[in-house]
Formats: structure tokens, C-alpha cells, sequence
């Protein structure tokens, strides 16, 4: 049995897009052969393609892509040359890895000709080297009095009563019997991926979101379902404006019978209309837009959910990220008791201190939560007590430094929005009021899965577009560039994106594909 069911010629050929080649004087150097290989190379590094997938058979994928078979032919033989693939006689062309690959933080794979690249695919922010320090010795001290807590499924206990206490703190009344301590946000997305999701059960997500989230939920067997965000107003439909709906309709319908609060918001709408299983948010420093989700919404969209049978999973990791506006309130704040019966909660302390401390927890009801501790015997056991212990000392003994922290996001952000007018002033974007990251928009005609695969070889690592959406193919004219490195490696990132750019040469779009170098 194969470990990935084969890509079908229609659905490589949608991951593949409006794929382009080099034009102009670049075509007999750059054939349409060349260019296909490098397009699924692309699609194999950034995990949109798995490795020991079996490619589709020659002919069809001609026919889909309206290329002759020879060229087709020469593109696998390219990617066999290249040890992105392997031919087994009688069976077919399977994706592969050259060993000289490394694994992404992020995700996926990356390949840099530079012994020393400078990586942008995570958004999360260097470690405070100073308040590190006094955190882990407080830590180290404690720790041999734990020497007997081996296993832990639930998380410490001193460290669930952080986490409450931090929830009490902002207004929201909690239990450390309501927190289960993980490895990460994403450790409580996979978690409850594991538990909650069966094989075939919807799951909505935003259109675009968080790219690991969409992993968990794909590797569980989910169908994704994305509700695009809107550009200008985000979650909400704005009366008077271009109406959001029409994503929701294009669904099934929008749902008739909701009330007015409901039915300004298109997850809620899909909710409703589509019954799913999970509903996973990203409200606060959206990851990659940066909105923020108005608090009034958290409400209507909890009820929306709980009455559609469905879970709700608001990934509140960025929350702390806030630049230009206070803090918002925790997600739960807003959902009455009956709603919140339904309603997980996710955080971290990745994005608030340091991407290093793989500390996060889920807030969820006491029972979910010893269900949940339950299931994860079979992932990790639980989480390194002294990982713990730190996260202790960064929550309850004042080693965390979160204004410092936004004061030099605020700084890096303003700097690389300098840098990036400057080098590409026809891209666009819209200066989010917090989180880690620039969502921006290319230019006319260009793609950024081959930017990105282009700026690996100057020594830029980054994510492009797609990644993002849970559709083939989307968000194409976009990527998502971290302002979390420092100044002078924001300033390299900008110039190194900027030689890529110049040396990706002018593109042609797939409607010329009859102009292709075969």
C-alpha cells in the first residue's frame, strides 16, 4: 500500500496554478521542462506536494496542462536528475529528497546555497537573551525537586495555575482543571486534531490561515473548508460594502433565519449552512493578515458554532503581539457559559517571549481537558518539566518582558515597511496593528512560489503564499515577510528578496503556454 494516495493530473495541475517560465532572451536557457520541474520542485519543498507521492502518469498530466507528452517526459527525468523524484519501472515517478535537504522549522523544506541563510518562514520573535538567562536558572534550581515527576500529561501544576492566573488577570475566571499544557499552540491544534476530527469531517478554516493548523487538520482526514477573510474589513461583512457572503453562497448559501450579528459574519454563516465539526479562528494578530477580530463578533460566532454542533478552536497564540492597541481581551470573555461549552481556547508563550520554549497550552472545559490528556500518550507524553519551569518563572516570577519586546516589533516593523518601499514599491500592504508579520501583495503578474524558490538560492528562506490557503493555488500574488529578525537581518532579507526578484527575470503568464520552449 502506497503511503500517499497518487496526485491525480487535475489535482497537480491545480497545486501547480497559472504556473509561469522565464520569457524573453530567457526561454532557450529556461524551457517549459525546466520550468515545470522547478514548479513541482517548489510544490515538493514547501510541503504542498508529500514526499513519496506518486506523480501522475505521463499523457494525462500533458493533457491537463496542454503541454506535449516529451515535455512532460523531460521534466520528470529533470526531477529524477535533481533527486526530487524516483522512477520505479512498471510503477511510476515518485516524489523523493535529496540528502542534501534540510527540514523547515515551519514546515516543508528548504534548500539554500548559502552556508548561512537568513530564515523568515517562522514569524517568531529571538529569544531575550538576558531574561532567558534568569529564567532558566530559576528554573535549574527547582528543578531537582521535581526529579520525581517524570510524566506529566496534564503539565505542571504550578504551571496550569500560571496559565489560569494569567486568564484571571484579563478578566476571564478560570481553573487550572481548564488548562492542559502542550508542546506549543501547535501541540494543542494536533491534539485536538487527534480527538476531536474523524476522517471526513468538515473542518472551516480562514481563508488565508495559519499553515501548520491546515497540516494537523489535513493529516487527521479532515475536508478544509476556507471562508476567505475580507481584505479591508476582515471578519465581518461592512453594510454598505462588497458584500462577504458571496463566499459563504458559493458554499451552499449563506442560511436563512440568523440573526443580524450572525449573519455580518461569514464563518458564522458557513457554520450555520454547512454543520461542521470544528471551526478553527485566529482572532487576535490574525497569522499571516495581522487583523484583529472585533470583540463584539466572539459571541455570535461561538453561538453560531454551538448551535451547529460544531467545536470552536480560537488559536489566541499572538494575542500579546499587540503594537498599536491595548491588548485585547481573551476570546472566552465574550461567550456566554452555554457557548463556551464547546469552545476551546490555544495559546503560547512562542510568540510573546520566545519561539525556542515550545510552552503553550489549551484553555477548555475540565473535561475535554482529561480527555485530551488521555490522548496525547500516544504523541509526546507531555512537555519537558524544565521547559515547565521556565515558563513558570516567565509567567509568575516577572522574567517576562513583553513591552520591551513590542517596542523592538514596532521598530523592525516600521524598518522593513522602509526597506520594502524603497525595493519594491509596487507591492502593497496594510500595516497591521500588531502581530509578527507583513501579509503583502506582488505586483501585477508575479508569483511567489517562484520567488520563493528563487530567494533560497541567495540565501533567503521563506513561505510563499499558498501556504497559507487550504485551496490549491491561492494567494499567489502574495507573502508573508516577519519583522522578527534583527534590523541589519531585515535589511539583508530586503535586499537579498530584492537580487531574487531581479534575477527571476520578467514572466509570462500561463495564457502563452502555446509559446512555450518545449
Amino acid at each position: 500500500m502506497e503511503a500517499h494516495p497518487p496526485l491525480t493530473a487535475a489535482t497537480l495541475a491545480r497545486l501547480l496554478g497559472p504556473w509561469r517560465v522565464v520569457g524573453g532572451a530567457d526561454a532557450a536557457r529556461h524551457p517549459a521542462r525546466t520550468a515545470l520541474a522547478e514548479r513541482i520542485t517548489a510544490l515538493i519543498l514547501d510541503g504542498r506536494v508529500a514526499v513519496g507521492a506518486r506523480l501522475p502518469a505521463e499523457r494525462p498530466l500533458s493533457e491537463a496542462l496542454g503541454l506535449s507528452r516529451t515535455t512532460v517526459t523531460a521534466a520528470y527525468a529533470h526531477l529524477v536528475e535533481q533527486g526530487y523524484a524516483a522512477a520505479r519501472r512498471g510503477s511510476g515517478t515518485y516524489t523523493a529528497l535529496p540528502e542534501r535537504l534540510l527540514a523547515s522549522p515551519s514546515g516543508g523544506w528548504h534548500e539554500s546555497l548559502d552556508p548561512d541563510p537568513i530564515d523568515l518562514t517562522c514569524a517568531a520573535p529571538l529569544p531575550p537573551l538576558a531574561a532567558l538567562r534568569a529564567a532558566t536558572s530559576w528554573a535549574a534550581e527547582r528543578l531537582p525537586l521535581l526529579a520525581g515527576d517524570v510524566l506529566q500529561p496534564y503539565g505542571l501544576a504550578s504551571l496550569r495555575e500560571a496559565v489560569a492566573e494569567r486568564y484571571r488577570a484579563r478578566g476571564l475566571p478560570t481553573e487550572p482543571s481548564q488548562i492542559l499544557i502542550t508542546a506549543g499552540a501547535q501541540g494543542a491544534i494536533t491534539l485536538v486534531g487527534r480527538l476531536l476530527i474523524r476522517s471526513g469531517d468538515r473542518v472551516l478554516v480562514e481563508g488565508p490561515t495559519y499553515p501548520n493548523a491546515i497540516d494537523s487538520f489535513a493529516g487527521a482526514r479532515a475536508r478544509l473548508t476556507p471562508v476567505p477573510l475580507d481584505p479591508a474589513s476582515g471578519w465581518a461583512d461592512v453594510p454598505g460594502g462588497r458584500p462577504q457572503a458571496a463566499a459563504v453562497s458559493a458554499l451552499g448559501g449563506a442560511g436563512a433565519g440568523l440573526a443580524t450579528a450572525t449573519s455580518r459574519i461569514p464563518l458564522a454563516q458557513a457554520a450555520t449552512r454547512l454543520s461542521p465539526r470544528l471551526v478553527y479562528t485566529v482572532p487576535h494578530f490574525h497569522n499571516p493578515t495581522g487583523m484583529l477580530m472585533p470583540a463584539d463578533l466572539a459571541g455570535p460566532l461561538a453561538r453560531a458554532a454551538r448551535k451547529a454542533g460544531a467545536w470552536l478552536l480560537a488559536d489566541e497564540t499572538i494575542t500579546d503581539a499587540a503594537l498599536d492597541v491595548p491588548v485585547p481581551p481573551p476570546f472566552a470573555a465574550a461567550v456566554g457559559a452555554a457557548d463556551a461549552e464547546r469552545l476551546l481556547v490555544c495559546g503560547s508563550l512562542g510568540k510573546s517571549f520566545w519561539g525556542g520554549l515550545r510552552i503553550g497550552w489549551l484553555r477548555a472545559p475540565s473535561r475535554v481537558v482529561h480527555e485530551l490528556a488521555a490522548a496525547r500518550a500516544s504523541l509526546d507524553l507531555g512537555s519537558p518539566i524544565l521547559d515547565q519551569l521556565i515558563g513558570v518563572a516567565v509567567l509568575q516570577e516577572g522574567f517576562g518582558i513583553e513591552e520591551e519586546r513590542r517596542r523592538e516589533w514596532r521598530e523592525c516593523r516600521a524598518l522593513l515597511e522602509t526597506q520594502l518601499r524603497a525595493s519594491m514599491p509596487d507591492w502593497s500592504w496594510r500595516t497591521p496593528e500588531g502581530g509578527l508579520s507583513l501579509w503583502v501583495r506582488l505586483a501585477e503578474g508575479e508569483e511567489s512560489t517562484a520567488l520563493v524558490h528563487r530567494a533560497a538560492t541567495h540565501g533567503l528562506l521563506l513561505q510563499s503564499g499558498p501556504r497559507f490557503g487550504a485551496d490549491p493555488g491561492t494567494y499567489e500574488r502574495h507573502l508573508r515577510l516577519p519583522y522578527t529578525q534583527t534590523p541589519d537581518k531585515i535589511r539583508e532579507a530586503v535586499r537579498r528578496l530584492a537580487a531574487a526578484r531581479t534575477a527571476l527575470g520578467p514572466l509570462r503568464t500561463s495564457e502563452s503556454r502555446r509559446d512555450l520552449v518545449a
